[in-house]
């Protein structure tokens, strides 16, 4: 069951593109998480002030199968951009010794799909997605941030909130057509993650790791219920004097559990699966370079991760570009 495509997803937190119906396993074969979220000097908080990122995310992605309101469609293939307007502010107040701050994220979703091969009503041959361009799922995230030494830990507790667009899944066999991408998940969701990184300023080099569960409420259009995800990020960066910064970043994401629900129940009996638990690794370069541009910080920031290890979700190849500014 494992698939290999080609596909997209800087540092913000959330996603993106989910099939309303039950859909491989975590429902939609996409994660809430948008992993590969948290990368260099992931466990660190900048100083007090307002921080603006714009994140440029590209994905083609591929599934052996899927189910679209209810008949199945094997061979899907996505093409996905999304713009992502993530707001970070860090408070001159502290809570003891830590530091708090606040993150704001609201991507925008432009969606195409493609579904080659056979449904399960007998129909052979190929059904093009109407597509999806709408905002997506908003995201905050409260940030708690410790110090010691060259060692920088931050908590960050996001909330996905189901602001995103949505609609039921429609299919026309005679036109060839079928609707079935959103910009939302139609779901809370709750995810704590901790980031560590330590830094060696004199050296340059830094090593960062996250560590993160997310916990999804029921989508109750469709009765089903995403069980627990895991993911792990780590990055190792070389930080040059010329504030050019190379490395290589990746991660693994595993879910905790089998997805439950009637939708769960019926996407397994459709499939003829055991399981809908899901997994998926990612590897690739990642490099950073900081300026000035008229008297304001600016940071340049891309990345590409090749997907593989895939089970039971999308596989894929993505590339990043993340565009920050200090107000």
């Amino acid at each position: 069951m494992n698939n290999k495509s080609s596909y997209f997803k800087a540092v913000s937190l959330g996603l993106l593109i989910s099939l309303p119906v039950q859909a491989w396993a975590v429902e939609g074969g996409i994660e809430a998480y948008l992993l590969g979220s948290r990368d260099s000097m992931a466990g660190m908080l900048p100083p007090a002030g307002s921080y603006w990122n714009n994140d440029f995310v590209f994905f083609n992605g591929t599934a052996p199968s899927l189910s679209a309101g209810g008949v199945v469609v094997t061979d899907p293939e996505v093409d996905v951009f999304t713009y992502k307007f993530n707001f970070t502010h860090v408070f001159d107040a502290t809570w003891g010794n830590t530091r708090l701050g606040l993150n704001v994220n609201l991507p925008y979703v432009s969606a195409n799909g493609v579904y080659s091969g056979e449904l399960s009503s007998g129909f052979s041959g190929t059904l093009h997605d109407t597509g999806e361009q709408a905002l997506g799922d908003m995201t905050v995230t409260p940030l708690f941030n410790w110090n010691k030494d060259k060692l920088h830990t931050t908590l960050a507790l996001q909330f996905f909130l189901p602001t995103g667009h949505y609609q039921s899944t429609s299919v026309d066999v005679a036109n060839r057509t079928v609707d079935a991408l959103n910009a939302s998940k139609n779901r809370f969701a709750f995810d704590p993650t901790v980031s560590m990184t330590w830094f060696d300023p004199a050296s340059g080099w830094e090593v960062t790791g996250a560590f993160g569960i997310t916990f999804s409420a029921k989508n109750d259009a469709t009765d089903y219920q995403s069980a627990p995800e895991a993911h792990l990020e780590a990055t190792v960066m070389r930080h040059l004097p010329n504030k050019l910064a190379l490395g290589l970043t990746g991660y693994a994401y595993h879910q905790i559990g089998d997805d439950s629900g009637a939708g769960a129940d019926a996407t397994k009996a459709l499939l003829g699966a055991n399981s809908l638990e899901a997994r998926v690794f990612g590897i690739g370069p990642i490099v950073s370079w900081s300026t000035t541009i008229a008297s304001t910080p600016v940071t340049f920031k891309a990345k590409y991760i090749s997907e593989f290890g895939a089970k039971r979700r999308f596989e894929s190849d993505k590339f990043w570009l993340t565009v920050g500014v200090v107000f």
